[in-house]
């Protein structure tokens, strides 16, 4: 077997288990306080998506498509300005100071609009609320920029496991009296991000390092995706504006808790994006966009809840094209040294910009044929851009080589073996695949000489003395 420098995606998990050594456990203490973050984040969006919580007695006769377009577009925009500034060389404590911004605006968001459901203001301050949101939900692009520099399965598992804590942590809200959970609502957004900073601190990240350029990183920008998900992400809009006003409202009939099902959507999709990325990633294609297709077919008076089983049909399809891309981008952002930032505040204006004006669309057209005919030419649009591709060889295989899945074994076994810590793993992992010390030094955060630490550890703790004994000592490794 030849390791191929090639090789994608090549930041894996530690097998170490918990408690074997301290530095183990600080690792798997980092992936927690990268799954809670989030999970806190997704917490507060179904707080205040879901429910009669924040609307109180307006919830009947919210404007619902004039607030989602409102939320959206101020989402998109926030996300554009956030691509101007990504390749700027940005010390971690003016970051910082961005992201309790965004932790503010979205704490506010929550006030405004219960103050607007409740009587406490005029009704339009619910569309404020909207628009704070909008704004505000760009501190999940801190959790996720984390994530991204750390591979693709280590995204996979957080942001699955961090869908389903929210879940529960959003079922524990509305659960609560009314004075609490909102308490607990404004409190959320501040709790991402003391997590976010507490995960960073436990891997000594201190700065985001800047990148090749404006000019030069968006021209390693594989765009066709980033096209793809906002043609995928029209067809979501128009679907949903057509269907989830009437989801929510039978949401509301059976418990608000139930409304938030939708993320139990999500982590389908990130449990099929992760494994098609991992075996075939255009057959991911082909499976989401039938279903959003299906979900524009289906008339809304055969579903019992009122189109939130369309809605949930067209989420699994969106999200599945979401997340397969952020895997796609990930190695874009590994490989070639793209910002993390600059791909996923691209992919959330292509979202949310998508989605925006898919539901103007649906507004405009004149009946419901011409919004599915819009949105089924969308999906042809996406799938021809998808398959003309240079990308597109890549996807109709296997997305990781056998030798990639090679290697991801053998330096497992080769770290359970020779008891390597688990940032030791992750430094062995890029080293194999031919990358430098300097590669190292960017992907990791962490500087010239601690990588050149880690490496004497490596070599010690295998009786190596050099890469190419290092590479002989993994091709002969078994189980």
């Amino acid at each position: 077997m030849r390791i191929d420098a090639s090789a994608t995606d090549n930041f894996q998990e530690p097998v170490a288990e918990l408690g074997k050594s301290a530095l183990s456990s600080a690792f798997n203490r980092s992936m927690l306080l990268d799954s809670l973050g989030l999970a806190c984040y997704i917490a507060w969006s179904f707080v205040f998506w879901n429910g009669s919580l924040l609307f109180g007695d307006l919830r009947p006769s919210m404007p619902v498509d004039n607030a989602q377009i409102i939320q959206g577009v101020l989402t998109a925009l926030t996300a554009l300005l956030l691509v101007f500034s990504a390749c700027k060389s940005v010390p971690f404590r003016r970051r910082k100071v961005i992201l309790a911004t965004f932790a503010i605006v979205s704490s506010a968001a929550v006030v405004v609009a219960a103050l607007a459901g409740f009587g406490k203001a005029p009704a339009e301050f619910m569309l404020l609320g909207f628009a704070l949101s909008g704004i505000g939900s760009a501190l999940r692009l801190g959790c996720e920029e984390r994530l991204s520099v750390q591979g693709v399965r280590r995204t996979a598992i957080c942001a699955g496991a961090a869908y389903l804590f929210g879940f529960v942590l959003f079922i524990g809200v509305s659960l609560l009296p009314a004075a609490i959970a909102l308490t607990v609502a404004v409190a959320l957004p501040f709790v991402t991000y003391a997590l976010l900073l507490a995960a960073v601190r436990s891997e000594q990240v201190c700065e985001v390092r800047p990148s090749r350029g404006l000019k030069a990183s968006l021209a390693g920008v594989p765009w066709k995706l980033v096209v793809a998900i906002a043609l995928a992400y029209f067809s979501y809009g128009a679907t949903r504006a057509t269907g989830v006003a009437g989801g929510l409202v039978a949401a509301e009939t059976i418990h608000s808790a139930m409304a938030g099902i939708p993320a139990l959507a999500s982590v389908v999709a990130i449990a099929l994006a992760y494994y098609f990325y991992r075996k075939n990633a255009l057959l991911a294609f082909y499976l989401a966009f039938p279903l959003m297709a299906l979900a524009a077919l289906l008339p809304a008076g055969i579903d019992p809840f009122a189109g939130n089983t369309t809605f949930c049909v067209a989420l699994v399809g969106a999200e599945l094209v979401k997340y397969l891309v952020w895997f796609l981008l990930i190695d874009s952002i590994i490989k070639d040294g793209i910002s993390a930032l600059l791909c996923l505040a691209l992919m959330r204006f292509a979202q949310w910009g998508g989605s925006c004006l898919g539901q103007v669309a649906a507004d405009a057209l004149p009946s419901t044929e011409t919004v599915t005919i819009a949105i089924l030419l969308s999906l042809v649009v996406a799938l021809l851009v998808i398959m003309g591709s240079p990308m597109s060889d890549k996807l109709s295989v296997a997305s990781v080589s056998l030798d990639a899945l090679d290697l991801d074994e053998r330096v497992g076994l080769a770290a359970g073996r020779y008891k390597l810590s688990p940032r030791e793993q992750e430094v062995l992992a890029i080293w194999a695949t031919g990358h430098t010390g300097a590669y190292i030094e960017k992907t990791l955060f962490i500087s010239k000489n601690t990588v050149k630490t880690h490496l004497n550890h490596i070599y010690a703790k295998t009786g190596t003395a050099n890469r190419e004994q290092l590479l002989e000592l993994l091709d002969a490794i078994d189980g």
